[in-house]
């Protein structure tokens, strides 16, 4: 089950802004409007999480805390909202149970991480939901199983771990194997300053070292040794690029691109396509449990035509494959017809070449106005796929802050997850 939020704000657009927001990350979100809603949705609902507005009518959010807080036996972590002039009883607030606040207006970026960080170290025990959500490495090809035990062979240490493969080749998904006996992996968001997570309360991954400033790369590179000396937990930093690649990009810091050279090689799908099958089956399960899809077969002529097929997006691409398989029918067997279909559409919406061209026609009896957002729509729908419609990606990706990005996606009626 999913973390449960509850939004308490007398602002309809900021409630359902926020609802939209946080359903778009995979929680699952209540709103109420004043203090007295907020009280009959507890009564019912045991959140793990609320996000309370300081300033409503008549009981206001501190006094809501208070109440709340006054039995010592209520532990659900709250997370302040607070407008310009209110940051310092926000502060105050922390005195009476708060576990942080963040200011109004908005920041998406600030508000997605105060979320995770108030869930990860709560006393619900978000960190085994996520245990319980993550993607597994899959495969008995002998790539796979010598990578596993490599990150077996890791365990035990607090080393930084540097990985390099191909987009969709499952960076994360290692990253979060080899962390899986030491209490868990926070995301680094580049929007945050890197000492904010430090010391370190779990092992932090950093998706791709291209990403980050030369300044936040050198920060980096000092927080390593330090933290090679001082904390149980390890960074884990990943890149598309390998060492060569790395040394010769004027982007990233020498030091760090040294790195590299001793990096563990995550392999492309063609490298381990004996382990389709397996693949197939292990994101059927994943889907029919974790999104409520159909479980539909394949069979071992579907199979044999999967594994023969080139997945140039890898395993993002195979997995975008299955849940599409997933929602066409809830028939159990899947025909050939179905499937090269399917795999059409995939491939047509999955090349994960950065460089990537995308044609597109527009009428011309369209105005500028019509003109530009037939473009926009046709390009945040194509990097949606890309970006398996996650979010963080999205905006990394297009170079657009987050709550840009929510509005915008909204008014050209694209769609961040499944209806």
């Amino acid at each position: 089950m999913n973390a449960r939020i509850l939004v308490v704000d007398d602002e309809p657009d900021i409630r359902f802004l926020l609802k939209d927001i946080l359903e778009d990350e995979g929680y699952q979100v209540d709103v109420a409007e004043h203090a007295k809603a907020a009280n009959e949705i507890r009564r019912v609902s045991d959140p793990d999480l609320v996000l309370l507005d300081i300033w409503m009518p008549e009981v206001d959010g501190v006094t809501l805390l208070k109440q709340w807080k006054s039995s010592g036996r209520d532990h659900c972590p709250v997370v302040m909202m607070s407008g310009h002039g209110t940051v310092e009883t926000a502060v105050e607030a922390t005195r009476y149970g708060a576990i942080d606040f963040v200011e109004k207006p908005l920041s998406m970026a600030k508000l997605i991480s105060t979320v995770k960080s108030a869930l990860a170290n709560s006393s619900h025990g978000l960190r085994q939901d996520n245990k319980q959500r993550r993607e597994e490495p899959v495969g008995n090809s002998r790539v796979v199983q010598n990578l596993k035990q490599n990150m077996l062979d890791l365990g035990s240490s607090n080393q930084a771990v540097f990985l390099s493969g191909p987009y969709g080749s499952g960076r994360r998904i290692w990253a979060n194997y080899l962390s899986a006996s030491a209490g868990g992996m926070d995301m680094f968001d580049t929007d945050r300053e890197l000492r904010s997570y430090l010391p370190l309360k779990a092992n932090l991954y950093i998706e791709d070292i291209c990403d980050l400033s030369l300044e936040q790369q050198a920060e980096l590179h000092d927080a390593i040794e330090l933290t090679n000396r001082e904390s149980k937990f390890r960074f884990i930093i990943s890149s598309r690029s390998d060492y060569q690649a790395l040394k010769n990009n004027v982007q990233v810091d020498p030091r760090m691109a040294t790195l590299w050279m001793n990096a563990i090689l995550i392999p492309s799908l063609d490298e381990h396509i004996e382990d389709i099958p397996e693949l197939l089956e292990y994101y059927v399960n994943w889907y029919s449990d974790h999104e409520q899809l159909p479980y539909r077969h394949f069979d071992v002529a579907a199979q044999n035509l999967l594994r023969n097929h080139r997945w140039s997006g890898d395993i993002n691409q195979l997995k975008q494959f299955v849940k599409a398989i997933l929602e066409n029918d809830d028939t159990e067997n899947i025909d050939l017809p179905e499937i090269e279909d399917t795999l059409h559409q995939v491939t047509t919406n999955a090349d994960p070449d950065p460089d990537n061209k995308m044609q597109i026609t527009i009428d011309m009896n369209l105005d500028l106005r019509e003109a530009r957002e037939a473009f926009e729509r046709e390009y945040l729908s194509r990097h949606l796929a890309l970006s398996d419609n996650n979010m963080s990606e999205l905006a990394r990706r297009v170079g657009q802050e987050r709550t840009h990005l929510y509005r915008k996606l909204k008014s050209l009626g694209l769609q961040t997850k499944k209806q």
